[in-house]
């Protein structure tokens, strides 16, 4: 399993549907679609229902009408029973935020047989699955047909017959295949299967016709033939012609393709997705509506020190993109065959939602929604001042920095408006001090107004569009903290401020540029340097303290996290010397890029000192 699913919480398992909730989406690029209730810490395998009979809009799109994704998707939690956590069992969830319309498609309350891998046929009717018995005998593939509507059954309160809801099962189970059979998909025709199986004795991708009227599969076709190597993760293009997978008879795990309308012995069969691929895992591929795009997961920066994050391949090109939202590990994305578009000013660029599993904010291991929009798209641009803007080191009374944004005219003219509610067909400014958050300055979230409400507020002076801007309040403190552990002690200092706006998360980027002054600033420490700088992987720093006492060298990087505390404890007044070993606080290894060293003693933090170091491997 992959990094991010290293330990599921115990869940609680409802077998009756809450209180009806009103189907509202969230705002943004990512919005969690399981976040409380029943599910705690653990969906998984998430696939969405190709469905959308009642024509219910969430959301305009970026061209102004339609659904976002699908009306539903399903996934596979773990039970609560004592002595059978590993199984588990298959829901159906309605895809908008935190919904309360869910209901289990199959599920065994006495924990005795597990379903899981969960796949949905192209029309929605027909849901492939693996089943197997609690001690993990009797593993099989199986095809059942579901009730397509838009509701769940009368008894729960929706408006169609006991028997007859989205989550009521049509006719029995068709048996696909036996034995060690994993993660099926549906090709876009919906009569065939493909999956990875042991059959041959190592892990191949397999495909099967399913002949749905005389309710029967046939007999599994071999695609791949690398006996000693394990090929699996199968997905279909929307051709129907080529299957991506992943494999690792290179060493780690990279995404290969097959064309199934050429014979195995055509040099044209298979191919690498990406021609130049990272030496790190790539797992669960999945296509793009227009299949020249595949979605994956694979180690953030592409280090096998980091958790996973959701990326994007331009089979064309070979461009990609790393899609993470914070730095939790984000997996296994499901991509809508919906096709949404930014809006006109904005270039009209097509897109599609996926559905991953993700720790994001550090919930759990739950469901979200996301889109490339908010990072692979480059920002745009957006003026950021800042009062004061002189900022005294020293300064231990004033207690707030304050920031106004505004849009120029080419940001306006893209569908966006510097406020934070929309309106006149504009885009606004999401503001929010939670998961993904909106707006920062250096990575810090503005003063609490209320959670998840920041202290900020619009002004509007005049009726022309370019009066529109928000004001932020930051914690004074906060702000220099930050600019020393950066190490940007300089007469004039660059501050990035980010924001999203609210219905498409589009990244909105500027800087103000700030005076530095450091009245009487007291030295009981300071750095001295750092020798190799650049290193790889090792530097020592030297330090200076002046008088005795407790002091501590930490590493951060450029946003400020906390990556590494070098040395910590009681040093005389005097020169002394740490060494770097480029490791970070959990064991793992630092990726190449700019860090900052930063030494702290008895005196108040934000009179601390920093240093640039550079890590190149």
């Amino acid at each position: 399993m992959k990094k991010l699913l290293g330990v599921i919480g115990i869940l609680a398992l409802f077998g009756v549907l809450m209180p009806t909730q009103g189907r509202a989406d969230f705002r943004g690029s990512y919005g969690p679609l399981t976040l409380g209730g029943p599910w705690v810490n653990g969906t998984e395998q998430n696939c969405f229902r190709p469905v959308d009979a009642g024509g219910i809009m969430i959301m305009p799109s970026g061209d102004g009408g339609g659904r976002l994704i699908e009306e539903w998707f399903s996934f596979s939690i773990r039970s609560l029973v004592p002595g059978h956590e590993s199984v588990r069992s298959i829901w159906l969830h309605f895809a908008s935020q935190q919904s309360a319309y869910f209901q289990p498609l199959l599920n065994d309350p006495a924990a005795n047989t597990s379903y899981f891998d969960p796949a949905w046929s192209s029309d929605g009717r027909f849901l492939a699955y693996v089943q197997t018995n609690a001690d993990g005998t009797g593993q099989a593939m199986y095809v059942q047909e579901y009730f397509v509507n838009d509701d769940f059954e009368a008894i729960h309160g929706g408006s169609y017959p006991v028997g007859e809801g989205a989550e009521s099962p049509v006719g029995s189970p068709i048996l696909v295949a036996t034995g060690v059979v994993r993660h099926p998909d549906w090709s876009p025709t919906g009569h065939t299967l493909a999956f990875d199986s042991n059959s041959a004795g190592s892990f191949d991708i397999y495909t099967v016709d399913i002949d749905i009227t005389g309710h029967t599969a046939g007999t599994p076709t071999r695609r791949t033939f690398v006996d000693n190597k394990a090929e699996t993760d199968a997905s279909w293009s929307p051709d129907g012609h080529r299957i991506a997978y992943s494999t690792n008879k290179f060493g780690p795990r990279v995404l290969e393709i097959i064309d199934t309308d050429l014979p195995s012995s055509d040099p044209g069969y298979t191919k690498l997705a990406e021609r130049n691929f990272a030496f790190v895992p790539h797992s669960n591929p999945d296509w793009t509506t227009d299949g020249n795009t595949l979605y994956y997961d694979a180690p953030a920066g592409e280090d096998n020190a980091s958790l996973t994050a959701i990326w994007n391949l331009d089979l064309t090109t070979q461009a990609k993109c790393q899609i993470a939202p914070d730095t939790h590990a984000h997996a296994d994305p499901n991509v809508s065959g919906i096709v949404n578009f930014t809006a006109a000013g904005d270039g009209h660029v097509p897109y599609n939602y996926f559905v991953m599993t993700s720790q994001l904010g550090g919930a759990g291991v739950l469901s979200w929604k996301g889109s490339p929009i908010n990072t692979c798209l480059l920002p745009l641009a957006m003026g950021v001042a800042t009062n004061p803007a002189v900022l005294d080191l020293n300064d231990g009374t004033t207690e707030i920095f304050e920031t106004t944004m505004n849009f120029p005219p080419e940001t306006r003219a893209a569908g966006f408006r510097c406020q934070s509610s929309n309106g006149g067909g504009l885009d606004g400014v999401r503001e929010r001090t939670t998961y993904v958050q909106s707006p920062t300055l250096m990575g810090i979230t503005p003063l609490d107004a209320g959670i998840p409400f920041p202290d900020c507020s619009n002004i509007n002076t005049h009726t022309a569009p370019d009066s529109f801007k928000i004001s932020c309040n930051f914690d004074f403190r906060d702000i220099v903290a930050r600019v020393q552990s950066l190490g940007l002690v300089g007469t004039i200092v660059p501050m990035k401020m980010n924001a999203y706006s609210n219905q498409q998360g589009r990244r909105f980027q500027g800087f103000a540029y700030v005076r530095l002054t450091a009245s009487s600033l007291p030295a009981p420490v300071a750095l001295l340097g750092s020798s190799p700088n650049p290193f790889n992987p090792v530097t020592k720093i030297k330090f200076s303290v002046s008088k005795p006492g407790n002091y501590a060298l930490r590493i951060y990087d450029v946003q400020g996290a906390l990556i590494r505390t070098v040395t910590s404890g009681h040093f005389d007044a005097g020169t002394h010397e740490a060494t770097w070993n480029g490791r970070t606080n959990n064991g793992g290894t630092a990726a190449s890029g700019v860090y900052y060293a930063k030494i702290t003693g008895t005196s108040k933090d934000f009179n601390s000192l920093g240093m640039k170091l550079v890590l190149a491997k």
